[in-house]
């Protein structure tokens, strides 16, 4: 038998394990992160359609080219939408429209495919210290952590039994012995809770279930720019790519950083005009691909994931409306619930490191959410706590330990 005949047995053998590795991979993004878009487009006002349209492009376009490009590198590659992005464009598209959210998206995808052709984003990881950038999400986050609390006050049956069954399953997970990841735990329960104190989802009368994209006209507004750009470049340079690429190199790939940077603009190009956040190498669901099966054999898992991506994009408008359709705290809990583990590691990485001042001045001006010439304070938090650093912090040696 030829050697590549010994690997199509060896594929088949194995499919199942990548099958359950995606369906993992999937029950993750497909749950909190989709909260998180179904959050934004609440905050930003955002009709039924276009929150559809946002979940078509940011899954089911990202899904078919996850399959083409895991195909082409045999690397497990899923691409997804930024989940910080997500949080940051929300009250840019209540304050400046969605127009104006897509054409900054536009502008980000250039700037990336700039960045990835000349690989000068080998170098920008340099300027700004990721227990800066970590700080910076730290403040975006909590709001929506400290949301669990609000909402399990508002509706105290549905929030005890979702904190019970998301702690109690990390309890289980840590001793190897959960049968379902926590957040998957805390959804379901939620969900049954809801249906035991008599909710009942609402009948759907617009018809199709398919989703129905929709293109946004870009606007350029430079407010929105100004507020958005940067904070959305740092998101996906050196949060959302660098966490992904972190994962596949720690097992054993060679994944190229200018590579998975043009990618990312160039399927941004392509999703934003539907209203799609910008796209990136999706972390912890690839850290979920990679943790079973062999070497050379995880991209199987990212083709079956960018399969089950475009059947959920296909199918969005009813995703949509499902989960519109849920109580706001239900929705609220578990969005914060899916951002907990992130705010845990932007707070060990910005506060255990060699620069607790410039991350708490970051943290600081972050959470309080002013505006200043228009811009928003994400990007004042980094400018902040890059001063502070380059002033008082800098090691003499130049390097700083993240």
């Amino acid at each position: 038998m030829s050697v590549d005949g010994a690997s199509d047995t060896g594929i088949g053998r194995s499919w199942l394990l990548y099958l359950s590795l995606a369906f993992a991979s999937m029950s993750f993004s497909a749950t909190g992160p989709v909260a998180i878009i179904i959050a934004a487009s609440r905050e930003g006002g955002l009709s039924f359609a276009q929150t559809s349209s946002w979940l078509f492009a940011s899954i089911g376009i990202n899904g078919l080219a996850s399959i083409a490009i895991s195909w082409k590198t045999r690397q497990p590659l899923l691409f997804l939408w930024t989940i910080p992005g997500a949080v940051l464009a929300a009250p840019v598209i209540a304050q400046y429209g969605f127009g104006a959210a897509v054409g900054t998206y536009l502008v980000c995808a250039a700037v990336l495919l700039v960045l990835g052709v000349t690989n000068l984003v080998a170098v920008l990881d340099r300027w700004v210290p990721m227990p800066i950038v970590m700080a910076m999400i730290a403040g975006l986050f909590i709001k929506y952590v400290l949301a669990v609390v609000h909402s399990t006050v508002a509706a105290p049956l549905i929030g005890t039994g979702m904190l019970l069954a998301f702690f109690g399953l990390m309890w289980l997970e840590r001793r190897r012995a959960a049968p379902v990841p926590p957040l998957i735990g805390a959804m379901l329960t939620g969900a049954a809770m809801l249906f035991a104190t008599g909710f009942q989802l609402p009948g759907h009368t617009g018809g199709a279930w398919t989703a129905t994209p929709a293109l946004v006209a870009p606007r350029f507004d430079i407010h929105a720019i100004s507020q958005l750009l940067l904070p959305m470049l740092i998101t996906v340079l050196f949060v959302q790519n660098a966490q992904g690429i972190a994962v596949t190199r720690a097992s054993g790939y060679r994944t190229s950083l200018r590579l998975v940077t043009i990618y990312s603009g160039v399927l941004t190009a392509i999703t934003a005009p539907f209203g799609g956040c910008p796209s990136v190498l999706a972390g912890p669901s690839n850290a979920i691909l990679v943790s079973g099966g062999e070497h050379g054999r995880h991209y199987i898992g990212a083709l079956l994931a960018g399969v089950i991506c475009v059947a959920i994009g296909v199918f969005a408008t009813a995703y949509v409306f499902l989960l519109t359709s849920l109580p706001g705290a239900y929705i609220a809990i578990l969005a914060g619930l899916a951002m907990m583990g992130v705010l845990e590691k932007a707070f060990v990485s910005a506060f255990r490191s060699a620069l607790p001042l410039s991350a708490m001045i970051v943290f600081v001006v972050t959470l309080s959410d002013v505006t200043l010439l228009g811009v928003g304070a994400a990007f004042w938090g980094v400018v902040a706590g890059c001063v502070v650093y380059y002033v008082i912090e800098r090691p003499r040696t130049g390097n700083v330990a993240a």
